[in-house]
């Protein structure tokens, strides 16, 4: 009896022995392909969005961050084109607040912008839609960036140049039309949704960063019919009159914006498509030049690497299109 409860220990300490030099290689491995713009806290699921760490230092006029609806809805080279000044969507798929605030902390180190716009539709994630789920995978990918960051192990053989500046800044072009057919319009309604703490605490991080460093800070929130309504509008609004904030919600201007649910959703409503983009964005692009006096980039000669990406991202589209 002795004998075999010997081996079955000798069993478990020789695969306790392998899973701590696993652990320590995947540790090691993790470190060498770390990103190389302090991104971690971004803790990114979205290649195309961390390459704001490609813009030259202190060239962005405008921050935007959200979850998927923002770069879905808001394209930051038509609002070069039309309005001049430089930005780029900070956003990836599923994002949490907690995020916004860690991936724009490490961004101003190397950025001041005029503004920080501040997508509110991912204050409302919880436990019953994406928190729990994303925690896990989160905690996964923080213990063994490896997985995540695999393709960093270039920058160690190739010279470490940096990648091509994204053309499109963030944004995700797609021409796919799923009309909403639906007749759903929020309801008015004195009741005020509970942001949750986290959430909120995320949202005062923000504010007090940009407070600090003389940024603007505006909420905003891109049409959507599946989860919004008007007590989220209500938190909100509040929020916003407590602090001062500029707050627009395109759900309330849809007039404005000559939206159409039929045309401009690529998913029956939840995200937009390139034609609802190019409605938002020159709204929002409207606004924000005309209500924060941003420079128009567009003639001067230091800023001529915008001309050169908004005739890469003209070609993108086109091919797309094909």
């Amino acid at each position: 009896m002795n004998g075999q409860r010997t081996c079955y220990l000798r069993r478990f300490a020789k695969i306790l022995v392998f899973l701590l030099i696993l652990i320590g290689l995947l540790q090691g491995a993790s470190w060498l392909v770390r990103p190389r713009d302090t991104v971690a806290q971004a803790r990114t699921r979205s290649e195309e969005s961390l390459r704001v760490f490609e813009e030259p230092e202190q060239s962005l006029d405008v921050l935007f961050f959200g979850h998927s609806g923002l770069y879905s809805a808001i394209s930051p080279m038509e609002l070069y084109k039309e309005y001049g000044f430089t930005s780029y969507d900070c956003s990836q798929p599923l994002q949490l607040p907690w995020e916004s605030a860690r991936w724009l902390k490490a961004l101003l180190k190397v950025q001041s912008p005029e503004v920080v716009v501040f997508e509110v539709d991912h204050l409302f994630y919880d436990g019953k839609t994406t928190v729990a789920k994303n925690s896990a995978q989160n905690m996964f990918y923080d213990l063994f960036p490896v997985f995540r960051n695999h393709a960093n192990w270039k920058s160690w053989f190739g010279g470490g140049q940096k990648r091509a500046r994204s053309v499109t800044k963030g944004y995700y072009y797609s021409t796919k039309v799923k009309p909403y057919k639906g007749n759903k319009k929020p309801e008015k309604t004195d009741r005020v949704y509970k942001i949750g703490k986290k959430h909120m605490r995320a949202l005062e991080e923000v504010y007090s960063m940009c407070e600090k460093r003389g940024i603007r800070l505006m909420l905003l929130e891109v049409p959507s019919v599946v989860v919004w309504d008007y007590s989220r509008y209500n938190a909100v609004r509040a929020y916003a009159e407590k602090r001062g904030l500029d707050f627009v919600d395109l759900n309330q201007r849809l007039d404005e914006l000559d939206f159409d649910w039929k045309t401009d959703t690529r998913d029956k409503g939840d995200h937009l498509n390139y034609s609802g983009a190019r409605k938002v964005s020159g709204y929002v692009g409207k606004y924000l030049r005309d209500r924060y006096s941003l420079a128009d980039r567009r003639e001067d000669p230091a800023y001529g690497f915008w001309k050169e990406d908004l005739a890469g991202y003209e070609k993108k589209l086109e091919g797309e299109k094909k």
